[in-house]
């Protein structure tokens, strides 16, 4: 084999050998499990739990999240794009995750529980 050859087929066999390496690291997330969802899920698992105490206490849900602070939590947490029914006591937050999964994602509780519901969405509509 010439040595031209030969160097062109070492280059081809070791970018075959790295790229699926490098491509390996390129991690797709579940819908709200990247790291970003996982902060915002707990941020507003926070703001839930402090919902439920006011709730005990008081016989209701509050008519705003402004009235938890700072009896209940000491600040809002900043969840983006979040909504509050205070009839039910649910929440709804909505974020863009990041690379490789930029499409908007939404999620809702399930009444005034820790347990979210969460989709992605090809176009992002107000919530």
């Amino acid at each position: 084999m010439q040595p031209a050859k030969k160097g062109d087929l070492m280059r081809r066999t070791l970018i075959c050998l790295i790229m699926p390496a490098l491509l390996g690291g390129c991690t797709i997330w579940q819908v709200n499990q990247d790291p970003a969802g996982m902060n915002y899920r707990r941020d507003a698992n926070r703001i839930i739990w402090a919902l439920q105490n006011y709730r005990r206490e008081n016989g209701a849900f509050p008519v705003t999240l402004g009235m938890l602070t700072p009896k209940y939590l000491p600040s809002l947490p900043e969840v983006p794009d979040i909504s509050y029914e205070p009839r039910t006591g649910t929440l709804r937050y909505a974020y863009i995750p990041s690379w490789p999964q930029l499409r908007p994602v939404r999620c809702a509780s399930e009444g005034n529980t820790t347990v979210w519901r969460c989709a992605e969405h090809l176009i992002d509509r107000p919530m």
